[in-house]
């Protein structure tokens, strides 16, 4: 299956700051066989879907630029409900499928880890050109501490297979 690594971070990232693709680290809970490339077309268009389609809905909008996430609002209402979700799979466990394989327990560490329940992966710790790709966790916790008209600046994206 194929999926997008995205580079993301509250400060803008240069050219030069963009992980590589050979340079990418799989995180808690992620599968990475390989990324590749993308084009400057394909990228613009990963990015529009990261915000029209992963992001919870009308939290952010595109800069003009195609590669800047301005922060509307909204975060306030998307934790509440992201609490509801875990309170929800907490309340799913018991004794019986406490140590399934893939019941309750599992369901409940996925959504913790990745609150977006997507595939796509998001590199917001990098340096020197090397990235962890990690699931939405780290991200929402950055949009967490952002204001309206904030921005988020992405840097290099990927295609990847897992």
């Amino acid at each position: 299956m194929h999926s997008i690594i995205y580079q993301i971070s509250n400060q803008p990232i240069s050219k030069e700051e963009h992980i590589g693709v050979d340079h990418i680290e799989a995180g808690d809970m992620t599968s990475l066989d390989y990324a590749y490339e993308s084009s400057e077309e394909e990228r613009k268009e990963n990015i529009r879907c990261l915000v029209e389609h992963i992001l919870p809905k009308e939290m952010f909008s595109l800069n003009e630029d195609g590669e800047t996430i301005v922060y509307q609002s909204g975060f306030a209402e998307w934790r509440k409900s992201y609490l509801d979700t875990i309170h929800t799979r907490m309340a799913d466990i018991n004794e019986e499928n406490i140590m399934k394989w893939v019941g309750p327990a599992y369901q409940l560490q996925k959504a913790i880890l990745n609150p977006l329940c997507t595939d796509a992966l998001f590199v917001t710790d990098f340096s020197n050109g090397y990235g962890l790709a990690e699931r939405s966790r780290e991200l929402m916790t950055i949009i967490g501490n952002l204001e309206i008209g904030d921005k988020l600046y992405v840097g290099a994206v990927f295609g990847y297979h897992f």
